[in-house]
Protein backbone atom coordinates (compact mmCIF):
# COMPACT_ATOMS: atom_id res chain seq x y z
CA UNK A 1 0.00 0.00 0.00
CA UNK A 2 1.26 3.28 -0.79
CA UNK A 3 2.27 5.23 2.02
CA UNK A 4 2.75 8.62 0.25
CA UNK A 5 0.98 11.71 1.93
CA UNK A 6 -1.94 12.93 0.12
CA UNK A 7 -2.94 16.46 -0.29
CA UNK A 8 -6.30 17.77 -1.61
CA UNK A 9 -6.51 20.36 -5.02
CA UNK A 10 -7.38 23.00 -2.15
CA UNK A 11 -4.18 22.35 -0.22
CA UNK A 12 -2.40 22.12 -3.43
CA UNK A 13 -3.25 25.57 -4.09
CA UNK A 14 -2.76 26.90 -0.53
CA UNK A 15 1.19 25.13 -0.21
CA UNK A 16 1.83 26.93 -4.10
CA UNK A 17 0.69 30.04 -2.70
CA UNK A 18 2.76 30.49 0.45
CA UNK A 19 5.92 28.76 -1.65
CA UNK A 20 5.68 31.09 -4.13
CA UNK A 21 5.75 34.23 -1.89
CA UNK A 22 2.15 35.46 -2.67
CA UNK A 23 0.89 34.51 0.64
CA UNK A 24 1.24 37.48 3.78
CA UNK A 25 2.65 35.03 6.25
CA UNK A 26 5.06 33.20 3.71
CA UNK A 27 7.02 36.33 2.15
CA UNK A 28 10.78 35.23 2.87
CA UNK A 29 9.56 32.25 4.51
CA UNK A 30 11.14 29.36 2.25
CA UNK A 31 14.34 28.03 1.54
CA UNK A 32 17.40 30.26 -0.29
CA UNK A 33 20.46 29.12 -1.57
CA UNK A 34 21.22 25.63 0.08
CA UNK A 35 24.49 26.45 1.84
CA UNK A 36 26.24 23.29 2.24
CA UNK A 37 30.22 22.32 3.18
CA UNK A 38 32.31 23.40 0.02
CA UNK A 39 29.12 25.43 -2.00
CA UNK A 40 28.92 28.78 -0.07
CA UNK A 41 29.73 31.42 -1.77
CA UNK A 42 33.05 33.13 -1.70
CA UNK A 43 31.45 36.31 -0.26
CA UNK A 44 29.06 37.39 2.85
CA UNK A 45 26.15 35.30 3.60
CA UNK A 46 22.60 36.57 2.20
CA UNK A 47 20.37 38.33 4.02
CA UNK A 48 17.63 36.40 4.85
CA UNK A 49 14.06 38.17 3.04
CA UNK A 50 12.87 38.10 6.75
CA UNK A 51 15.79 40.32 7.87
CA UNK A 52 16.01 42.86 4.67
CA UNK A 53 14.90 45.56 3.46
CA UNK A 54 14.84 48.14 0.21
CA UNK A 55 17.78 46.17 -1.99
CA UNK A 56 18.44 43.93 -0.04
CA UNK A 57 15.04 42.43 0.36
CA UNK A 58 14.55 42.72 -3.55
CA UNK A 59 17.55 40.66 -3.99
CA UNK A 60 16.92 38.31 -0.87
CA UNK A 61 12.97 37.53 -2.56
CA UNK A 62 15.00 36.67 -6.06
CA UNK A 63 17.64 34.50 -4.71
CA UNK A 64 14.11 32.73 -3.19
CA UNK A 65 12.68 32.16 -5.85
CA UNK A 66 15.54 30.94 -7.89
CA UNK A 67 14.70 33.07 -11.18
CA UNK A 68 11.86 35.29 -12.30
CA UNK A 69 10.64 35.57 -15.89
CA UNK A 70 12.64 38.66 -17.60
CA UNK A 71 12.07 39.40 -20.90
CA UNK A 72 9.36 42.37 -19.88
CA UNK A 73 11.30 44.72 -17.94
CA UNK A 74 8.33 46.47 -16.23
CA UNK A 75 6.44 43.30 -15.12
CA UNK A 76 9.98 41.66 -14.08
CA UNK A 77 10.62 44.70 -11.48
CA UNK A 78 6.86 44.33 -9.95
CA UNK A 79 7.23 40.24 -9.85
CA UNK A 80 9.88 41.54 -7.43
CA UNK A 81 8.15 43.81 -5.65
CA UNK A 82 4.34 41.82 -5.27
CA UNK A 83 6.80 39.55 -3.14
CA UNK A 84 9.18 42.31 -1.02
CA UNK A 85 6.42 44.71 0.62
CA UNK A 86 7.54 48.04 1.14
CA UNK A 87 10.01 48.47 -1.61
CA UNK A 88 10.03 50.35 -4.96
CA UNK A 89 11.17 50.60 -8.29
CA UNK A 90 14.25 52.27 -6.26
CA UNK A 91 15.22 49.26 -4.83
CA UNK A 92 14.96 47.07 -7.81
CA UNK A 93 17.46 49.46 -9.67
CA UNK A 94 19.20 49.83 -6.75
CA UNK A 95 19.58 45.67 -6.48
CA UNK A 96 21.24 46.06 -9.83
CA UNK A 97 23.15 49.07 -9.14
CA UNK A 98 24.50 46.89 -6.52
CA UNK A 99 25.34 43.67 -8.78
CA UNK A 100 22.92 41.62 -6.40
CA UNK A 101 20.63 40.61 -9.05
CA UNK A 102 21.25 40.12 -13.08
CA UNK A 103 19.61 39.53 -16.00
CA UNK A 104 20.39 36.84 -18.23
CA UNK A 105 19.55 33.38 -19.94
CA UNK A 106 19.56 30.92 -16.97
CA UNK A 107 17.98 27.89 -18.92
CA UNK A 108 15.49 27.02 -21.78
CA UNK A 109 16.80 30.46 -23.83
CA UNK A 110 14.56 32.28 -21.54
CA UNK A 111 15.32 35.89 -20.26
CA UNK A 112 15.35 35.82 -16.34
CA UNK A 113 16.12 37.90 -13.34
CA UNK A 114 18.16 36.17 -10.68
CA UNK A 115 20.31 36.35 -7.75
CA UNK A 116 23.81 37.46 -9.85
CA UNK A 117 25.86 34.41 -7.47
CA UNK A 118 23.45 32.01 -9.11
CA UNK A 119 23.33 32.68 -12.58
CA UNK A 120 27.13 31.01 -13.58
CA UNK A 121 26.07 27.56 -12.37
CA UNK A 122 22.77 27.21 -13.52
CA UNK A 123 23.94 28.20 -16.83
CA UNK A 124 26.48 25.56 -16.56
CA UNK A 125 24.01 22.96 -15.73
CA UNK A 126 21.27 23.72 -18.14
CA UNK A 127 23.54 24.87 -21.37
CA UNK A 128 24.13 21.48 -23.23
CA UNK A 129 20.23 21.76 -24.31
CA UNK A 130 20.07 25.59 -25.15
CA UNK A 131 23.07 26.01 -27.06
CA UNK A 132 22.81 22.92 -28.83
CA UNK A 133 20.41 24.83 -31.39
CA UNK A 134 22.88 27.66 -31.82
CA UNK A 135 24.72 26.58 -35.07
CA UNK A 136 21.37 26.10 -36.64
CA UNK A 137 19.89 28.84 -35.85
CA UNK A 138 23.36 31.10 -36.91
CA UNK A 139 22.64 29.10 -40.26
CA UNK A 140 19.64 30.33 -40.86
CA UNK A 141 20.66 33.79 -39.85
CA UNK A 142 23.30 34.06 -42.55
CA UNK A 143 25.96 34.17 -39.78
CA UNK A 144 29.44 32.32 -39.96
CA UNK A 145 31.26 31.05 -37.07
CA UNK A 146 34.35 33.32 -37.83
CA UNK A 147 31.64 36.46 -37.59
CA UNK A 148 30.82 35.44 -34.75
CA UNK A 149 33.52 35.13 -32.75
CA UNK A 150 34.86 39.04 -34.02
CA UNK A 151 31.64 40.09 -32.58
CA UNK A 152 32.15 38.28 -29.73
CA UNK A 153 36.21 39.59 -29.19
CA UNK A 154 34.95 43.17 -30.32
CA UNK A 155 31.99 42.93 -27.77
CA UNK A 156 34.35 41.66 -25.08
CA UNK A 157 37.43 44.35 -25.77
CA UNK A 158 34.32 46.92 -25.75
CA UNK A 159 33.01 45.81 -22.21
CA UNK A 160 36.55 45.18 -21.01
CA UNK A 161 37.59 47.62 -17.69
CA UNK A 162 34.25 48.12 -16.15
CA UNK A 163 32.21 49.83 -19.29
CA UNK A 164 28.70 48.79 -19.95
CA UNK A 165 26.64 49.31 -23.28
CA UNK A 166 23.17 48.68 -23.59
CA UNK A 167 22.06 46.94 -27.02
CA UNK A 168 22.27 50.32 -29.50
CA UNK A 169 25.67 51.33 -28.25
CA UNK A 170 27.14 47.85 -28.41
CA UNK A 171 25.97 47.61 -31.89
CA UNK A 172 27.37 50.51 -32.71
CA UNK A 173 30.66 49.48 -31.44
CA UNK A 174 30.13 46.89 -34.08
CA UNK A 175 29.73 49.05 -36.99
CA UNK A 176 32.68 51.64 -35.66
CA UNK A 177 34.93 48.08 -36.06
CA UNK A 178 34.42 47.67 -39.68
CA UNK A 179 32.05 44.16 -39.24
CA UNK A 180 29.21 44.31 -41.72
CA UNK A 181 26.37 42.65 -39.96
CA UNK A 182 22.57 42.24 -40.13
CA UNK A 183 20.01 43.63 -37.76
CA UNK A 184 18.83 40.34 -37.13
CA UNK A 185 21.94 39.31 -35.44
CA UNK A 186 22.08 41.15 -32.85
CA UNK A 187 19.60 39.37 -30.64
CA UNK A 188 22.07 36.52 -31.21
CA UNK A 189 25.09 37.77 -30.65
CA UNK A 190 24.08 39.00 -26.86
CA UNK A 191 22.57 36.43 -25.99
CA UNK A 192 25.45 34.07 -27.08
CA UNK A 193 27.34 36.68 -24.91
CA UNK A 194 24.82 36.15 -21.53
CA UNK A 195 24.19 32.49 -22.63
CA UNK A 196 27.98 31.17 -22.39
CA UNK A 197 28.47 33.15 -19.32
CA UNK A 198 30.67 36.24 -21.32
CA UNK A 199 27.98 39.05 -20.40
CA UNK A 200 25.12 39.64 -18.07
CA UNK A 201 22.63 42.65 -17.65
CA UNK A 202 23.93 44.43 -14.97
CA UNK A 203 24.00 48.26 -13.81
CA UNK A 204 20.27 49.86 -14.49
CA UNK A 205 21.22 54.08 -14.39
CA UNK A 206 18.48 55.53 -13.82
CA UNK A 207 16.40 53.06 -13.37
CA UNK A 208 16.31 51.88 -17.61
CA UNK A 209 17.01 48.76 -18.58
CA UNK A 210 20.08 46.60 -17.41
CA UNK A 211 23.54 47.47 -19.37
CA UNK A 212 25.85 44.64 -20.45
CA UNK A 213 28.48 43.89 -18.90
CA UNK A 214 31.32 41.31 -18.38
CA UNK A 215 30.12 39.03 -15.89
CA UNK A 216 33.81 38.17 -14.64
CA UNK A 217 34.15 42.34 -13.47
CA UNK A 218 30.26 42.26 -12.52
CA UNK A 219 29.88 39.52 -10.41
CA UNK A 220 31.68 39.60 -6.98
CA UNK A 221 31.17 35.98 -5.18
CA UNK A 222 29.94 33.16 -8.09
CA UNK A 223 29.02 30.40 -6.38
CA UNK A 224 30.86 26.64 -7.80
CA UNK A 225 28.55 23.98 -8.36
CA UNK A 226 28.51 21.33 -10.87
CA UNK A 227 27.05 17.95 -11.44
CA UNK A 228 25.16 16.37 -8.84
CA UNK A 229 25.24 18.98 -6.17
CA UNK A 230 24.16 21.50 -8.92
CA UNK A 231 21.12 18.95 -9.99
CA UNK A 232 20.15 19.13 -6.50
CA UNK A 233 19.98 22.01 -5.85
CA UNK A 234 17.87 23.43 -8.82
CA UNK A 235 15.53 20.84 -7.62
CA UNK A 236 15.41 22.00 -4.17
CA UNK A 237 15.02 26.02 -4.94
CA UNK A 238 12.68 25.27 -7.92
CA UNK A 239 10.21 23.78 -5.20
CA UNK A 240 10.95 25.71 -2.22
CA UNK A 241 9.77 28.47 -4.37
CA UNK A 242 6.55 26.94 -6.59
CA UNK A 243 5.50 24.31 -3.85
CA UNK A 244 4.33 20.67 -4.74
CA UNK A 245 5.45 20.16 -8.27
CA UNK A 246 5.07 17.65 -10.71
CA UNK A 247 8.85 16.42 -12.52
CA UNK A 248 7.46 17.77 -15.59
CA UNK A 249 7.22 20.76 -13.79
CA UNK A 250 11.00 20.81 -13.08
CA UNK A 251 12.08 19.90 -16.60
CA UNK A 252 9.79 22.36 -18.30
CA UNK A 253 11.05 25.17 -16.06
CA UNK A 254 14.73 24.27 -16.38
CA UNK A 255 14.95 22.98 -19.91
CA UNK A 256 16.18 19.62 -18.58
CA UNK A 257 15.57 16.59 -19.82
CA UNK A 258 12.66 15.15 -18.14
CA UNK A 259 15.40 12.04 -17.02
CA UNK A 260 17.90 14.60 -15.54
CA UNK A 261 14.65 16.20 -13.75
CA UNK A 262 14.24 12.95 -12.22
CA UNK A 263 17.62 12.67 -11.25
CA UNK A 264 17.14 16.13 -9.89
CA UNK A 265 14.20 15.21 -7.32
CA UNK A 266 15.52 11.93 -6.40
CA UNK A 267 18.70 13.87 -5.54
CA UNK A 268 17.01 16.40 -3.11
CA UNK A 269 15.04 14.02 -1.33
CA UNK A 270 18.51 11.80 -0.25
CA UNK A 271 19.09 14.96 0.70
CA UNK A 272 16.20 15.27 3.04
CA UNK A 273 15.21 18.30 1.43
CA UNK A 274 12.89 17.44 -1.22
CA UNK A 275 9.39 14.70 -0.24
CA UNK A 276 6.87 13.23 -1.84
CA UNK A 277 2.98 13.83 -1.82
CA UNK A 278 0.12 12.65 -3.52
CA UNK A 279 -2.48 14.81 -5.07
CA UNK A 280 -6.04 13.21 -4.29
CA UNK A 281 -7.92 12.10 -7.07
CA UNK A 282 -5.33 12.01 -9.82
CA UNK A 283 -4.15 8.11 -10.44
CA UNK A 284 -0.08 7.67 -12.08
CA UNK A 285 2.15 10.01 -13.03
CA UNK A 286 -0.40 13.15 -12.70
CA UNK A 287 -0.94 12.50 -9.36
CA UNK A 288 3.33 12.30 -7.81
CA UNK A 289 4.07 15.84 -6.39
CA UNK A 290 7.67 16.74 -4.48
CA UNK A 291 7.62 19.53 -2.31
CA UNK A 292 9.69 20.60 0.34
CA UNK A 293 9.92 18.91 3.32
CA UNK A 294 9.60 21.86 5.81
CA UNK A 295 6.78 23.24 3.89
CA UNK A 296 5.29 19.35 3.45
CA UNK A 297 5.07 19.20 7.10
CA UNK A 298 3.83 22.50 7.50
CA UNK A 299 0.57 20.84 5.52
CA UNK A 300 0.51 17.39 7.00
CA UNK A 301 0.56 19.21 10.87
CA UNK A 302 -2.03 21.77 9.77
CA UNK A 303 -4.05 20.05 6.97
CA UNK A 304 -2.98 22.99 5.17
CA UNK A 305 -6.22 25.19 7.08
CA UNK A 306 -6.43 29.31 6.69
CA UNK A 307 -6.81 31.60 4.19
CA UNK A 308 -4.73 32.58 1.29
CA UNK A 309 -4.26 36.21 2.32
CA UNK A 310 -3.87 39.18 0.59
CA UNK A 311 -7.61 37.55 -0.91
CA UNK A 312 -6.83 39.66 -3.42
CA UNK A 313 -3.79 40.23 -6.22
CA UNK A 314 -2.50 42.12 -8.87
CA UNK A 315 0.04 39.73 -10.41
CA UNK A 316 3.03 40.87 -13.47
CA UNK A 317 2.45 39.58 -17.00
CA UNK A 318 4.78 35.81 -17.31
CA UNK A 319 4.66 35.81 -13.14
CA UNK A 320 5.80 32.40 -11.76
CA UNK A 321 2.22 31.70 -10.09
CA UNK A 322 1.31 30.67 -13.99
CA UNK A 323 4.70 30.30 -15.42
CA UNK A 324 6.32 27.96 -12.96
CA UNK A 325 4.45 24.65 -14.22
CA UNK A 326 3.61 22.94 -16.87
CA UNK A 327 -0.11 22.10 -14.83
CA UNK A 328 -1.79 25.17 -14.14
CA UNK A 329 -5.15 23.29 -13.19
CA UNK A 330 -4.59 25.09 -9.50
CA UNK A 331 -4.14 28.28 -10.00
CA UNK A 332 -6.53 28.84 -13.46
CA UNK A 333 -9.40 27.28 -14.79
CA UNK A 334 -7.82 25.69 -18.40
CA UNK A 335 -10.94 26.42 -20.04
CA UNK A 336 -9.55 30.56 -19.35
CA UNK A 337 -6.44 29.39 -20.86
CA UNK A 338 -6.49 31.71 -23.75
CA UNK A 339 -7.54 34.21 -22.35
CA UNK A 340 -4.55 34.66 -20.02
CA UNK A 341 -1.86 33.86 -23.07
CA UNK A 342 -3.84 35.35 -26.65
CA UNK A 343 -3.63 32.64 -29.15
CA UNK A 344 -1.51 30.75 -26.95
CA UNK A 345 1.23 32.95 -28.60
CA UNK A 346 3.37 32.87 -24.89
CA UNK A 347 2.43 36.08 -24.25
CA UNK A 348 1.11 35.81 -20.78
CA UNK A 349 -0.50 38.63 -19.57
CA UNK A 350 -0.92 40.22 -15.96
CA UNK A 351 -3.68 38.75 -13.54
CA UNK A 352 -6.17 39.75 -11.07
CA UNK A 353 -5.84 36.76 -8.32
CA UNK A 354 -8.72 35.36 -5.97
CA UNK A 355 -7.46 33.68 -3.26
CA UNK A 356 -5.04 32.01 -5.47
CA UNK A 357 -6.68 31.29 -8.95
CA UNK A 358 -7.12 33.76 -11.48
CA UNK A 359 -10.42 35.61 -12.08
CA UNK A 360 -8.95 38.12 -14.82
CA UNK A 361 -6.36 40.22 -16.60
CA UNK A 362 -5.58 43.65 -16.21
CA UNK A 363 -3.12 46.88 -17.64
CA UNK A 364 -2.65 50.05 -17.21
CA UNK A 365 -4.35 52.90 -18.97
CA UNK A 366 -2.48 54.36 -21.85
CA UNK A 367 -2.52 57.57 -20.65
CA UNK A 368 -1.68 59.21 -17.41
CA UNK A 369 -3.61 58.98 -14.62
CA UNK A 370 -5.76 56.50 -16.64
CA UNK A 371 -5.49 53.97 -13.70
CA UNK A 372 -5.72 50.02 -13.93
CA UNK A 373 -8.23 48.49 -15.76
CA UNK A 374 -9.06 44.95 -14.86
CA UNK A 375 -10.98 42.57 -16.95
CA UNK A 376 -12.97 39.61 -15.55
CA UNK A 377 -12.73 36.27 -16.98
CA UNK A 378 -16.06 34.92 -17.94
CA UNK A 379 -18.26 33.77 -14.91
CA UNK A 380 -16.13 36.11 -12.65
CA UNK A 381 -16.57 38.75 -10.66
CA UNK A 382 -14.19 41.37 -9.48
CA UNK A 383 -14.18 43.24 -6.46
CA UNK A 384 -12.72 46.69 -7.21
CA UNK A 385 -12.40 47.57 -3.19
CA UNK A 386 -10.58 44.10 -2.79
CA UNK A 387 -8.41 45.00 -4.96
CA UNK A 388 -8.33 48.33 -4.05
CA UNK A 389 -5.05 48.02 -1.31
CA UNK A 390 -3.31 45.87 -4.57
CA UNK A 391 -3.65 48.77 -6.58
CA UNK A 392 -2.70 50.62 -4.13
CA UNK A 393 0.56 48.81 -3.30
CA UNK A 394 1.45 48.51 -7.18
CA UNK A 395 1.12 52.45 -7.12
CA UNK A 396 3.30 53.19 -4.03
CA UNK A 397 6.11 50.56 -5.92
CA UNK A 398 5.97 52.50 -8.98
CA UNK A 399 5.64 55.75 -7.40
CA UNK A 400 2.76 56.68 -9.38
CA UNK A 401 0.36 58.16 -6.85
CA UNK A 402 -3.26 57.76 -6.59
CA UNK A 403 -4.33 55.02 -9.33
CA UNK A 404 -7.95 54.25 -9.79
CA UNK A 405 -9.21 50.56 -10.68
CA UNK A 406 -12.00 50.34 -13.14
CA UNK A 407 -13.41 47.41 -15.12
CA UNK A 408 -13.14 46.56 -18.65
CA UNK A 409 -15.55 44.52 -20.80
CA UNK A 410 -14.04 41.39 -21.76
CA UNK A 411 -13.89 40.42 -25.30
CA UNK A 412 -17.24 39.49 -27.48
CA UNK A 413 -18.87 40.99 -24.22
Amino acid sequence: MDATPSITPAELLRLRMAALGLAESAVGSTPGPSIREGSAPAGPAPVPAGEASGPQLVAAVARRMLAVQGQDWRSARWALGVRAPGTTVDDVTAAFEAGLIVRSWPMRGTIHVVAAEDIGWMQRLTNHRVLSGAPKRREFLGMSDAVLDRLVEVSTAALAGGASHDRDSLAAVWTEAGIEWRSNWRYHVIWWLCQNGIAVFGPSPGGGEPRLVLAADWIASPRELSGDEALAELAVRYTGARGPVRVKDLAWWSGLTVREAKQAVALGGERGDLVPLRLDGVAGAAGELWAPADLADRALASGASGSLAPSWLLLPAFDEHLLGYTDRDAQLDPAHFERIVPGRNGMFLATAVHDGRVVGTWRRGSRKGSGLAVTPLPGEEIDLDGLAPEAARWAAFHGTGQTPLSIAPSAGS
